[in-house]
């Protein structure tokens, strides 16, 4: 076997990779013995028809993609060991792309073999990063909007009686429509007992506006225009009209702000007890807020200073990991990432453009992170490893040998020492910071 090597960019290299002929043809005969047994001739006996019969009938690629597939990997991972020999800093990162390039009966089998590969970083000053210090000062207004969460928590709802009752912003109406586009019904377009918060953005733009105002029990045509990107391509951009019945409405009612309320919502007697008790709660979370966009941007602007490229196969990854985390909070909401995209008018591949950008920073930033480590020797200690399995029982109130066991056997050990080692380097790069 014989191998070359092509550098394609900063990261990207090409293997070709060359199997000598008499190697391709003993992988097509070890294919034939693993599938004569599925391969019926006629005039031979089921699984004892010989592979020269078998060619002549199927051609003599029959046996091609099998001795292909048990010749790739192998030799892929023998020529990547004969390069590390020759030069100890090729290092692939991810798992390459094969592509055929001969494949022929005595001739050699040659594939090529595009990989991802560790790159030399230049560093910048990544000391002394000038970040402009953020105001932690905790004000009124925040504590006042605490205080109106609260409230709104302890609200209670009432329904509207009076036949003067009008639909106002925040109320639920609750609604009978149904939409017509030139005098015709649409599919989807009706509904009849629906629960429509005023003011959430929920519905079509136009739409929530138009109800706001009406009477308990008003009909009243309501005119819209679907936004001109929407899911359903026959309604993007028509204008359609809804007919729409208010059948009742309902308003939260919020707690007085008095001692009273501070005692049924806390552990406190008084008002001003509790809202000093949010102000130190409100002050230690901004605090925390602070770090966590004060490490973001040195992080940001360390990736920036370096030459960095991120790989194509770990930007690819870190997207797809991206979109799986959206995809969870939606179904923890009880609602699909598509469904979410139809009632805002929204577009995936908005969502996927948002996703890679995400995660092409990410990257840059980690393998940053990694050669900082590396020049200025910050290492995972097991006491490091420990800590972070205390932390996590506690967390999952779980024995700290069942969660060391746990991760152990999901094979995540390697990346927990990873995500430890990148906060280090997040940390170290602070301390050394000028923040102000």
């Amino acid at each position: 076997m014989t191998v070359s090597i092509e550098k394609l960019d900063k990261v990207k290299a090409e293997l070709t990779i060359t199997v000598p002929a008499e190697e391709f043809v003993a992988a097509t005969k070890k294919a034939y013995k693993e599938n004569v047994s599925r391969i019926k001739v006629d005039g031979f006996r089921q699984g004892k028809a010989p592979m020269a019969v078998i060619e002549k009938m199927y051609g003599p690629e029959v046996f091609y993609e099998d001795a292909a597939n048990d010749l790739i990997m192998p030799k892929y991972v023998e020529a990547v060991k004969e390069l590390i020999a020759q030069d100890e800093t090729f290092q692939p990162i991810a798992r390459p792309e094969f592509d055929i390039e001969q494949i022929e009966k005595g001739k050699d089998f040659i594939f090529k073999a595009i990989v991802d590969t560790k790159q030399e970083i230049a560093l910048g000053d990544y000391k002394g990063i000038e970040v402009e210090a953020i105001d932690g000062e905790v004000t009124d207004k925040e504590i006042d909007q605490y205080l109106d969460m609260m409230r709104g928590k302890q609200a209670t709802v009432r329904e509207l009686t009076d036949a003067d009752a009008v639909v106002e912003k925040w109320d639920v109406a609750n609604i009978n429509f149904t939409g017509k586009k030139d005098g015709i019904e649409f599919e989807g377009g009706a509904a009849r007992g629906y629960d429509l918060t005023i003011g959430s953005g929920s519905f079509i733009p136009g739409f929530e506006e138009q109800v706001e105002g009406m009477k308990l029990g008003e009909t009243r045509d309501i005119n819209v225009t679907f936004p001109e990107v929407y899911p359903a391509e026959e309604l993007a951009g028509k204008a359609v009209v809804f007919e729409v019945t208010v059948n009742a409405i309902k308003r939260k009612q919020l707690a007085e702000l008095n001692d009273e309320f501070a005692k049924d919502v806390s552990n406190f007697e008084t008002l001003e007890e509790y809202k000093a008790d949010i102000k130190a709660t409100l002050t230690e979370e901004k605090a925390a807020e602070i770090q966590n966009r004060y490490k973001a941007e040195v992080a940001q602007k360390a990736a920036e200073l370096s030459d960095v490229v991120a790989p194509e196969s770990m930007v690819k990854a870190e997207a797809e990991n991206f979109m799986n985390d959206i995809r969870f909070q939606f179904a923890q909401q009880g609602i699909s990432l598509e469904q979410y995209l139809q009632l805002t008018n929204g577009n995936m591949e908005d969502i996927e453009k948002e996703c890679n950008m995400r995660a092409e920073s990410a990257v840059k930033e980690q393998l940053v992170f990694e050669a900082i480590a590396e020049k200025e020797g910050l290492e995972v200690t097991d006491e490091d490893l420990d800590a972070e399995y205390a932390r996590m029982a506690e967390m999952y109130n779980q024995p700290v040998d069942s969660v060391k066991e746990i991760f152990a056997m999901r094979g995540q050990v390697m990346a927990i020492k990873r995500n430890l080692l990148l906060e280090k380097v997040s940390e170290f790069l602070l301390e050394n910071a000028k923040i102000g």
